[in-house]
This record gives structure tokens, C-alpha cells and sequence, in this order.
């Protein structure tokens, strides 16, 4: 599993969960409390890999 980027919000330590719905993972920040849940991303890597993209100032996503 690859390791996770800090909390972009805070830059605080995060950490991952399998939550009881469908196994989904959860990733949330131990200092401000923000969570993600990556319905859709059930299986790593690919929530580590949604958690770790960043946008470059001023760009903006689609989600896979």
C-alpha cells in the first residue's frame, strides 16, 4: 500500500479505514477532523492514489 500524503486542509497526519459500508475506504486527519469516504474506490490503490492528487494552483479536476 503506498503511503499517504498529509491532510491538505491542515498538512496534519492521516490515516486509512475500511468502513462498514461496502468495505469502503476512509481516510481521515487525526489534528482537523476532515474525512474523505472513496465510494467507488472500494480497493486499493486507487483511493490512496485519489487522496494523493493535488490540484496546481488555479486547476481543477474530473474524478475518474
Amino acid at each position: 500500500m503506498n503511503e499517504l500524503k498529509p491532510c491538505p486542509f491542515c498538512g496534519g497526519k492521516v490515516n486509512r479505514f475500511i468502513g462498514p459500508v461496502r468495505k469502503t475506504v476512509m481516510i481521515v486527519c487525526e489534528t482537523c477532523g476532515a474525512d474523505v469516504c472513496f465510494y467507488g474506490a472500494e480497493h486499493e490503490p486507487k483511493a490512496t492514489k485519489a487522496w494523493n492528487r493535488r490540484a496546481k494552483e488555479g486547476e481543477t479536476h474530473e474524478i475518474d
